[in-house]
């Protein structure tokens, strides 16, 4: 049709899956480490209080993240580097909600936002240096994954790599740039 019609519309939601998929596998990991790493181990510590290993909680944290890498592992879809600002986007959101929520509360739905204390400087630069490691293991995951299946990024998903005619000989990396010129 006329002004992209289907496929305009089709690309659209190819690129917005793929960017929801750049959201929530780096997510997905980050809540999984937190809660593993921080929540339990201070739940644990203070007799477990919230009980943070109930069955819901589990089922959000641990089973939704094998799920995704599970699903990660057998789809083309890769985590990509231009996509860390929409994911910095979400937890930004979630930590405003969260603001928003214990300012009309007075309920923090978790320690380490507490903002009365100078540790959460510290917990706060912990979660963004933590946030930043885990999107670069998953973007390096998706790299692994497309060199072992033998694919390449396109933008969209990982796609079969162009393979050379046969006979043909690749130019050397140095060649290449200089073909590609400034």
């Amino acid at each position: 049709g006329e002004g992209g019609g289907e496929g305009g519309v089709a690309a659209a939601l190819c690129t917005l899956h793929h960017s929801l998929w750049s959201v929530c596998v780096p997510s997905a990991l980050l809540v999984t480490i937190v809660l593993w790493g921080v929540l339990y181990p201070a739940d644990k510590a203070r007799g477990h209080q919230r009980n943070e290993l109930n069955p819901a909680s589990f089922e959000a944290h641990a089973i939704n993240t094998l799920l995704l890498l599970l699903d990660g592992a057998a789809n083309r879809l890769a985590v990509r580097a231009a996509d860390f600002y929409l994911t910095l986007g979400w937890a930004t959101a979630y930590v405003l909600y969260a603001w928003a929520q214990y300012a009309q509360s007075g309920f923090w739905p978790y320690f380490f936002l507490d903002l009365s204390s100078w540790a959460a400087v510290g917990w706060y630069s912990l979660l963004i240096a933590l946030f930043a490691a885990v999107y670069a293991m998953a973007v390096g995951g998706s790299a692994l994954k497309a060199r072992c299946a033998g694919l390449a990024v396109d933008g969209a998903a990982l796609a079969p790599a162009p393979q050379p005619p046969p006979g043909a000989t690749l130019p050397s990396a140095r060649d290449a740039l200089l073909q590609a010129g400034p």
